[in-house]
């Protein structure tokens, strides 16, 4: 009878065991036990092998989508636009030059156009003198060889502000008088201060008999340079406008 009973222990110890082994196996199959490093799934591993070259590695976070970079389309860069370079006259010339201006201011113009032409048979390009003999022709009547003459100078030289005011004085003695202040104006954009173009404004509407006008033009010349009163008061250009009181106040000593 004792016998039996250490049997039975026995067996229930060993079932016991048995049972205890069983319960741990399980529980360490269970996936919440098992480790944490992923595994790459078999169609990644397929991808992998066919293609050796790719070397992402996979992490426990899945990655995100990525965009296909496109290429930048690249544009050459813009060439420096190249700035024609402003004629160096002749030295020689420009003395030739000078010697003829002081006639024309004298109004001697064929002994001043001997001059200029001097000057161009030394340097064709001197842009000062092909001004200078561009107005001398406009003064003695000849208005479209002269200003073809002005817009040598301007092409070759395009800020010579005195190539300006000559194309304005010239288009002014040939009656075209929006023409004439436009080349006026335009000398004034490159020099604000530039004394003769407001005079050759002012002049153009005292033709025109706009005193207003006159009057806008006329005071910053004068302002500029005070010497304008007696040239205005022998002008002219401003019949129309002299007996304006207005004018006489401006223009008085």
């Amino acid at each position: 009878m004792l016998e039996i009973k250490r049997n039975r222990i026995k067996i229930i110890i060993v079932s016991g065991c048995f049972l205890i082994i069983s319960a741990i196996f399980t529980l360490y199959s269970f996936p919440k036990y098992q480790s944490s490093r992923l595994t790459v799934p078999k169609d990644q591993v397929k991808v992998v092998a066919e293609n050796p070259d790719l070397t992402s590695s996979f992490s426990a976070t899945p990655e995100k989508d990525t965009v296909p970079s496109t290429p930048v389309p690249t544009t050459p860069l813009a060439q420096p636009s190249k700035v024609k370079p402003i004629h160096s006259s002749d030295s020689q010339a420009l003395t030739k030059y000078d010697q003829g201006l002081k006639l024309y201011y004298q109004r001697q113009f064929p002994e001043a156009l001997q001059l200029f032409n001097q000057a161009l048979a030394i340097d064709a390009l001197c842009y000062e003198a092909l001004n200078a003999k561009g107005a001398t022709l406009a003064f003695q009547g000849k208005y479209d060889q002269g200003l073809a003459l002005i817009q040598q100078a301007l092409d070759l030289n395009p800020s010579y502000v005195y190539a300006h005011f000559n194309q304005g004085l010239a288009y002014e003695l040939a009656g075209r008088w929006d023409l004439s202040i436009s080349s006026y104006q335009k000398a004034l954009e490159l020099d604000d201060r530039d004394t003769w173009s407001y005079y050759g404004i002012a002049s153009v509407y005292g033709r025109q008999g706009k005193i207003d006008k006159v009057l806008e033009y006329l005071e910053p010349a004068i302002n500029l340079d005070s010497d304008v009163k007696e040239v205005a008061r022998d002008e002219h250009d401003f019949l129309p406008v002299r007996d304006d009181p207005r004018f006489q106040a401006l223009v008085k000593p």
